[in-house]
């Protein structure tokens, strides 16, 4: 085949047309809020790098920008999630149904296996609590 030309339609079909990308907005932002939580935990606030957190989450700087604005608000965002997560797992023990006493021993060993199973929620809020909850207070 050397020195033959190929035809206009042989190059047409040579060349692969990539498929559209399915963008997933929502599932993005999950992925880049778990990671959050994951670097947050690991680091604080401080020591937590964007990178990082691009790179867990499968992402890029843009898409966390875009969807958070900073990072400050990347941590608060991850908090507010970690405390929906734990209020979320509470009302699942319909505390209002119990005697008084037998409802706060519940809450009490569920807060403390809550805990145990999560010590990333610790560690998120020892983070908050080093910046005076600083973030917290802007929290809706």
């Amino acid at each position: 085949m050397v020195g033959k030309k190929k035809t206009k339609a042989q190059s047409a079909r040579a060349v692969k047309i990539p498929a559209p990308v399915r963008r997933d907005p929502e599932r993005t932002r999950a992925r880049i809020l778990a990671a959050a939580r994951v670097e947050f935990a690991r680091r604080g606030l401080g020591g937590a790098r964007v990178d990082q957190i691009t790179a867990r989450a499968g992402s890029n700087k843009r898409m966390i920008y875009y969807y958070f604005g900073n990072k400050e608000a990347l941590f608060l965002a991850a908090l507010e999630s970690a405390y929906a997560d734990i209020r979320e797992a509470e009302q699942s023990l319909k505390l209002v149904d119990l005697d008084p006493a037998e409802g706060m021993r519940r809450l009490v060993r569920f807060t403390w296996e809550y805990y145990l199973a999560h010590p990333e929620f610790i560690t998120l809020l020892n983070s908050e609590n080093l910046h005076r909850a600083r973030h917290r207070k802007q929290s809706a």
